[in-house]
């Protein structure tokens, strides 16, 4: 392979790829084994690095892999997801953090019995003072394994987890850098097939809500475990939530994604695995929505907007007693 690059950062970083004709967005590009594909021209700066350079500066806090620069969204996903759950404890991300990497610093070597060792760490510790509820008590000591590396490094997710859209390349790094030293390649296919890669993207702004987009399907992946206190009413206990309408990742459509449950309230378990171009997978305690955005349900009652997929109103999660609330839409043009 001539001058090959590295993928530092996705669900699984590493590939390792030359570029094969980049006269043109999206770029083709080929694996070490011989696979080609395509990725666009900012994806391809975004989220490539020449092999064996420094990780990108913007992406140093971020990094999981310290020994070749890597950053695992997955795994720095779920850590900034729980200190972001201790921000309406503290009402600041530094000191959420800081109480975060004390606390899992404690039970490192004994996560099997985090619950006990919380507690005895709490009473001599700096922060004996904070109060903390149950809920907070459980959700740290359930911290995964894999995260205790993450949370306890003073230098890993010292700062809030961006949803990176177009980053202007910085430090060494360049237009012409990420150019291969030969000459770009002439050869053009009689029609690109417009392949899109996969796009994952999970944003401090949401809660517990991880969008993947594989051409025009959207998965999204909610944890039911999960527990971000009550509402704003105080009647339910918030599981997801977008916050709001937000962008589906590289599209023009829209999604609203809430997800509660009543824990005063046990209600019957949903059956309906499908609703208007939303498919419910409940595997475990993981519910995967699916959607396929190439479709069309028709205008909205105001006619601003045209449907995609829509729950239609707050329903039963199949097999569980939450409640989801999905829509996803476009505006007219």
């Amino acid at each position: 392979m001539s001058e090959r690059y590295q993928q530092f950062l996705g669900a699984e970083p590493g590939l390792i790829v030359e570029i094969v004709d980049d006269a043109n967005s999206p770029y083709l590009v080929r694996t070490e084994n011989g696979f080609e594909f395509y990725i666009s021209e900012d994806d391809f700066r975004n989220y490539y690095k020449k092999e064996q350079s420094l990780t990108p500066p913007q992406w140093a806090h971020l990094v999981t892999d310290r020994e070749h620069g890597l950053v695992n969204c997955v795994l720095m996903g779920d850590t900034m997801e729980i200190v972001h759950s201790f921000e309406s404890v503290f009402q600041d991300f530094d000191k959420a953090r800081a109480f975060v990497r004390a606390a899992a610093t404690a039970m490192q070597d004994r996560p099997e019995k985090g619950a006990e060792v919380l507690r005895e760490w709490l009473v001599t510790s700096d922060w004996k003072d904070v109060k903390l509820s149950d809920s907070d008590l459980r959700r740290l000591a359930a911290i995964p394994k894999e995260l205790y590396a993450c949370l306890v490094s003073d230098s890993c997710a010292a700062g809030q987890f961006p949803f990176l859209q177009k980053t202007e390349l910085s430090g060494n790094q360049s237009t012409e850098q990420l150019s291969p030293s030969k000459p770009k390649l002439t050869r053009t296919p009689s029609k690109k097939p417009q392949i899109q890669p996969v796009t994952l993207v999970r944003r401090s702004g949401m809660k517990n809500v991880e969008m993947q987009v594989d051409g025009d399907i959207l998965t999204v992946r909610v944890d039911l475990t999960k527990d971000f206190g009550p509402s704003k009413s105080g009647k339910t206990i918030i599981v997801a939530s977008t916050e709001g309408n937000k962008s589906v990742p590289g599209r023009d459509e829209k999604i609203g994604l809430n997800i509660y449950r009543q824990e005063t309230k046990k209600g019957k378990t949903g059956r309906r695995s499908n609703f208007k171009n939303v498919e419910l997978d409940l595997q475990g305690e993981i519910l995967r929505i699916t959607v396929d955005l190439s479709k069309e349900m028709g205008p909205s009652k105001s006619g601003k907007t045209t449907i995609i997929a829509s729950t239609e109103g707050n329903q039963t999660v199949y097999g569980r007693e939450e409640k989801i609330g999905l829509n996803v839409y476009k505006k007219e043009a």
